[in-house]
Order: C-alpha cells, then sequence, then structure tokens
C-alpha cells in the first residue's frame, strides 16, 4: 500500500483562458503563486517520504514553498508527470482550435481517448506512461507517502488509475489549479480509496 498525494501546479496566464498547454514551459502568475503558498498551508498536516514533480518549471515552483519547509526532502523530477503533448494544438484554447482546424478537432471530439493530436499524445499515451510511473512508485515507496506534482490531464490519468476507473471516466471529474488529492492505492488489488480532496 502506497499513499500518494496528487497536486496540480498553481495557475498560469494560459490557464486563465483554457488553453491546452502541454510542453510549453511557462511560470506561474501571480494567483498561481498565492496558490503554491496556500498549498503549502494545507499540506503543513500532510506526512511525506518523497517529492516527484514534473520537470516544468510551473510545477516545480507549486511544491518549492513546501520544500523550502521541508530540507529533508529532495525533488525528484520524472518526465512521466509532464503534461501531455499537444503537438501543433499546443497552448490553444479549444475555440481556438476548433476555429484553425475544424475536421480534426471534430475527430478529437468522437473520440478524445483514442485521437492523437497532430504531432502530440493521445490520452492512452499518457496513461502508458502514468501506468509505468505509479506501479513503479508502488513498489520503491510501499508503506510511505509520496507527492506527484503534475498537471490537470495527468493528475487526471494518475487518479483515474489509482481509483480503478476507465479512461473514459477520468473526465467526469477536475483538480483545479493548486488542488491536490490523497489516495491510498494497493497495487495487488489495482486500486485505491480516495481519502482527502482539496480542488
Amino acid at each position: 500500500m502506497v499513499t500518494f498525494c496528487i497536486i496540480r501546479h498553481g495557475e498560469t496566464e494560459p490557464n486563465k483562458r483554457h488553453a491546452c498547454l502541454g510542453r510549453t514551459d511557462v511560470p506561474l502568475n501571480q494567483k498561481g503563486r498565492e496558490q503554491a503558498f496556500r498549498l503549502f498551508s494545507n499540506l503543513l498536516g500532510v506526512h511525506c517520504d518523497a517529492v516527484y514533480s514534473s520537470p516544468l518549471s510551473r510545477a516545480k515552483d507549486t511544491v518549492s514553498v513546501f520544500l523550502e519547509a521541508r530540507k529533508d526532502l529532495t525533488l525528484i523530477e520524472d518526465e512521466r508527470l509532464i503534461e501531455r503533448d499537444f503537438g501543433e494544438w499546443e497552448n490553444m484554447s479549444m475555440p481556438e482550435i476548433e476555429a484553425a482546424d475544424q475536421e480534426r478537432f471534430a475527430l478529437w471530439m468522437e473520440d478524445f481517448v483514442g485521437y492523437t493530436a497532430p504531432g502530440g499524445e493521445s490520452s492512452a499515451d499518457v496513461q502508458r506512461r502514468v501506468d509505468s510511473l505509479i506501479e513503479e512508485l508502488a513498489q520503491r515507496h510501499d508503506g510511505e507517502t509520496v507527492m506527484l506534482v503534475t498537471h490537470l490531464g495527468t493528475a487526471r490519468h494518475i487518479i483515474s488509475k489509482c481509483l480503478g476507473l476507465t479512461l473514459e471516466e477520468s473526465w467526469r471529474f477536475t483538480l483545479d489549479n493548486g488542488g491536490f488529492a490523497v489516495i491510498e492505492y494497493d497495487p495487488e488489488k489495482g486500486y485505491g480509496v480516495l481519502k482527502r480532496l482539496d480542488s
């Protein structure tokens, strides 16, 4: 059994217009920095043995305040926590994608899980890397609590994996910027229990 604390990074300027931000490395905005401080106060009572983060600055900066207070912990970057690669649609909002590429946008809406953005990743691609990460960490950190600092799309996949939900069901919930979920995951059963949600 391992406990995962899944954290979504604080707000960025592209988040305000609901852009498919993906791999573009942009900093937190003022609200995002405030969310990082709020997150720090909310996490004070959460036990933690290890912290893994997406290598993008908006994720690392979100947890930096917490790590300043926890000198015993070292941030471990893992590429599998990065956001979905949106390829040619990177940094575009859904209305912008539809206006620029109506035919392929329609295909995406018909198969949200399986369709791959031009030059990017599908939801199934993201799920494969998330699955390998979760299984690896469940073995490495048995009996421990692990923070995973990531992005909305990847967080949805992690939460779905840990709760035994399908890819289609991952679109039934969201995690706000600076929000987090705590899940006790049993790798032998292949699912876990949601213990806390701060969204």
